[in-house]
């Protein structure tokens, strides 16, 4: 097996430790409940209607710009209920969550590889740029 195919395997080892976080359960569970709320499903729907009948209207010729605006109000509102309600906000939370946990792991594979030592930022990473030397 070369180095390559070693580091791969690896990779894929990490990949399967990954699946079986606490990050990713929790998105996964919150994924599942969010595509199986029939009242989101509906909203959804309604939001997509809504949105092809402002795309019609706006490239009309002649598109009426009252119905422009209704329409864009009701898209806005219907966007905000969407994103308001708690399983979508739950899937939101677990996806961030999981997005770190992914993030971080691929920082410190990065600065690994690169010859950065244990003693910098490896696995410390605050989120906020300012607290670090950087990106490389």
């Amino acid at each position: 097996m070369t180095m390559s195919s070693e580091i791969i395997e690896q990779a894929k080892n990490l990949g399967i430790l990954i699946q079986k976080s606490k990050e990713f359960n929790d998105f996964k569970i919150s994924k599942q409940k969010m595509d199986s709320d029939e009242n989101l499903n509906d909203l959804r729907m309604k939001f997509d209607s809504c949105k092809e009948e402002l795309n019609k209207e706006i490239s009309k010729e002649s598109s009426d710009k009252d119905k422009i605006k209704k329409l864009s109000d009701d898209l806005r509102s219907m966007y905000e209920q969407i994103n308001d309600t708690e399983v979508v906000c739950d899937y939101e939370s677990s996806k961030k969550a999981l997005d770190e946990l992914i993030s971080n792991v691929n920082s410190i594979i990065s600065e690994s590889a690169y010859g950065r030592s244990e003693s910098s930022s490896l696995g410390s990473c605050t989120g906020d740029c300012n607290t670090c030397g950087g990106c490389f």
